[in-house]
């Protein structure tokens, strides 16, 4: 999704104040009447897809099928984002028959190279998260889900770069237009339709990688899964959703079932490939509740929860004052760092039971001049020293601002590259 700042959501924001976190309501009303039937996202039609093999790697790569989340958590160390690149969206009815490096510059970013990957590794990076938006170029809203051979071969092609530079790769469906507002749609076919793309795209992407090993991971969904299934979409026509907290919380942990279900089905090395499954709204608070369920899954140890930090949102997220609070210059008390790390400390029950935890993204905007806060050095080594103590993957949100993937690439503020710079 596009982001704001150093790609901040604004969609973020509303999320964070708008979520509660008290118990899930177990009935809903529609115009003051009690809305009765639902029953959550439906993934039983069998779809019909081309085939979308990978024509660049035939034979499968080594998989490592002893190897945990836990210790892979270990090896993926600190992690970057490729943002506002490859999920940069416009839609396929806005912009047909555009080559795929058109997308990738829609929000300013450059086009994508090999060298950038490379300038991660040696910034001292070991994973990185690669954003998508598939519906770019595919003609859902006609109800043709067929993703464009162009789109795949390129996604292909830069995979192929971050692994070749000896990063560990997560790949999604990111925002996507937030096609994702059809599960709560209040339209019985509109429902129906989001499980065929949901299906149709995981089907197909999960074809193309079979043959890739371990160092590929397959993420459910960005922030999409959660309250925002309720969100409008390009065929609501401005009707949103109508779903309940736990009306929500039932679809989540539907979709991720599903996507958990449909990987390990198409078979090769997709029956033990490490999977990242998002958490409620991909909220710590929420993620924690009881009624959030990790899917179950064939294979042991291979699942990773994935959850994202932008706490407080009034420094992390805020550029300018807002109606909803004023802009937070400064981080760095022993307060701040406390709550901090009680956070993280929550998602210590997951870890418990076997499953890897991702921080997805995390980071800091700049002040509205573009100057950096302060204490933003100081925020970033507490997420890293905390994912450290807890074995957590951090995974920095970039946008070409503090890490830049332009010529001198690297990193721009000494502060922060000291930060994942490697003891030689």
């Amino acid at each position: 999704m596009k982001k704001i700042g150093i790609g901040i959501t604004v969609l973020a924001v509303t999320l964070l104040l708008s979520l509660s976190l008290t118990s899930c309501k177990k009935s809903r009303k529609v115009n003051g009447n009690l809305a009765t039937g639902y029953v959550g996202a439906d993934f039983s039609v069998k779809v019909k897809v081309p085939d979308t093999s990978s024509k660049f790697l035939k034979t499968a790569q080594p998989m490592d099928k002893n190897i945990t989340a836990l210790e892979v958590s270990k090896l993926m160390g600190n992690g970057i984002n490729l943002g506002n690149t490859m999920e940069a969206y416009r839609g396929w009815n806005q912009y047909k028959n555009k080559e795929v490096t058109f997308y990738e510059q829609l929000w300013g970013q450059p086009v994508t190279k090999e060298e950038m990957f490379k300038a991660m590794k040696e910034a001292g990076f070991d994973s990185v998260r690669i954003p998508v938006a598939w519906t770019n170029m595919m003609n859902y809203e006609d109800g043709d889900y067929v993703i464009s051979e162009k789109l795949l071969n390129r996604v292909e092609l830069i995979v192929n770069w971050a692994l070749n530079a000896g990063l560990y790769v997560i790949i999604n469906d990111h925002w996507d237009g937030q096609w994702w507002g059809m599960f709560g749609s209040l339209k019985t076919e509109q429902r129906y339709q989001a499980g065929v793309i949901y299906k149709s795209m995981w089907t197909q992407i999960a074809n193309r990688f079979k043959n890739y090993g371990d160092h590929l991971i397959f993420e459910s969904a960005n922030e999409e899964l959660g309250s925002r299934l309720n969100d409008d979409t390009a065929l609501s026509k401005g009707l949103k959703g109508n779903l309940s907290q736990y009306e929500c919380y039932d679809c989540t942990n539907k979709i991720n079932q599903c996507f958990v279900d449909l990987v390990r089905s198409t078979g090769g090395n997709n029956k033990y490939r490490f999977l990242l499954i998002a958490g409620y709204n991909t909220d710590i608070d929420a993620t924690c509740e009881v009624s959030y369920k990790m899917p179950v899954d064939k294979v042991k140890n291979r699942l990773f929860v994935s959850v994202h930090y932008y706490t407080p949102s009034t420094y992390c997220i805020l550029d300018k004052d807002a109606s909803w609070g004023k802009v937070k210059r400064s981080w760095g008390s022993e307060k701040e760092y406390a709550a901090m790390e009680a956070d993280f400390a929550k998602m210590k029950k997951f870890t418990d039971a076997g499953y890897g935890v991702i921080i997805g993204e995390y980071g800091v905007s700049r002040n509205s001049d573009q100057t950096i806060k302060e204490g933003t050095a100081a925020w970033m080594q507490s997420v890293v020293d905390n994912c450290e103590k807890y074995n957590y993957v951090p995974m920095l949100w970039e946008t070409n601002g503090f890490f830049k993937k332009t010529e001198p690439m690297g990193f721009i503020d000494e502060a922060m590259a000291a930060i994942y710079k490697k003891d030689n």
